[in-house]
């Protein structure tokens, strides 16, 4: 049996992502599923165009299942649909607003609260801070909006908008999080905390906080639970990172797969929610996994062969 993973950026742009397709490969490995992937990177025009196309290729190659990360819960509404009249069962990380077979989704807003909640314990109440947005995308506005609500409701200051087109680092990548830093740094002279969404964006505002000559000036907190983002918390440049089991979630997505195509069950619209996670401080860094290390990170099979179906 084959799936198909359709996935969002390439190879090696977002260390998160990559983890999540090993977690995936190697718990439809163990169940004797093969994986094959076809990537779509959003950075780039066109991409929701593209990923009906990726569906609809991995149908007309007789695949067994399809898994697409949903980004706009609009879309891809009839290459879904397609596959599905088909008998392709599709799967999907985050809830789509159209029929499937069964998704994984995350507690966003959760994780944004107890985010905010974590920094408002490293700070005075009523301190001032700042949050660095995300995509235009549906787990990373969630994501948002519970850092918000989170840092609000602990006592503490917002003096920006992360919704604000200034303060979004649309590209999700180390990049895109060192220019946003940048221009926030530019508006305020003066932070006691800062929240970069998520950890590549943590990595690239620490690039610029580097440049400003501002590194230790404020506390920051972020999310994934990345090697990189412990790293910074091990070295005193960060308070924390949530990490969000992020190779678990892949494996979780996988148990619905499996469910459907090896015990045969009837899953329509079924809904699991992944692993809610944990803070990663300096004082249970020494406890952490690195992804490396959860899973084998074995090659990813990129394309399709022709149809196996007779």
């Amino acid at each position: 049996m084959r799936a198909l993973y359709v996935n969002v950026m390439e190879y090696g742009a977002h260390p998160g992502l990559d983890a999540l397709a090993h977690g995936l490969d190697h718990a439809l490995g163990t169940a004797g599923i093969e994986l094959r992937t076809l990537t779509v990177d959003v950075r780039h025009e066109g991409w929701l165009e593209k990923q009906g196309e990726a569906i609809r290729r991995g149908l007309a190659a007789g695949v067994d299942a399809i898994a697409v990360y949903v980004l706009d819960p609009r879309e891809p509404r009839a290459a879904v649909a397609e596959a599905r009249r088909a008998g392709i069962p599709v799967f999907t990380l985050e809830r789509p607003r159209f029929p499937v077979t069964a998704s994984l989704v995350y507690p966003n807003f959760n994780h944004g609260v107890y985010m905010g909640e974590h920094l408002a314990d490293a700070l005075a109440p009523g301190a001032e801070v700042a949050v660095i947005g995300g995509p235009e995308v549906v787990d990373d506005i969630e994501l948002v909006m519970g850092i918000v609500h989170g840092v609000r409701q602990s006592g503490l200051t917002l003096l920006n908008d992360p919704f604000e087109e200034r303060y979004r680092n649309r590209d999700d990548v180390a990049e895109g999080g060192r220019a946003a830093a940048e221009r926030l740094l530019a508006d305020f002279p003066h932070l006691d905390g800062l929240v970069p969404f998520n950890d590549e964006t943590l990595l690239g505002t620490l690039e610029a906080l580097r440049s400003a000559g501002r590194l230790g000036e404020m506390k920051l907190v972020s999310r994934n639970g990345s090697p990189k983002a412990v790293a910074a918390v091990v070295a005193g440049e960060s308070e924390g990172t949530w990490d969000i089991g992020i190779t678990d979630i892949g494996a979780s997505l996988a148990d619905l797969i499996i469910r459907v195509l090896v015990h045969n069950q009837p899953l329509d619209g079924e809904l699991a929610v992944a692993s809610p996670g944990r803070m990663i401080t300096s004082e249970n860094a020494d406890r952490y996994v690195p992804w490396r290390d959860r899973v084998p990170h074995t090659p990813l099979r990129e394309g399709l062969d022709p149809p196996t179906r007779g």
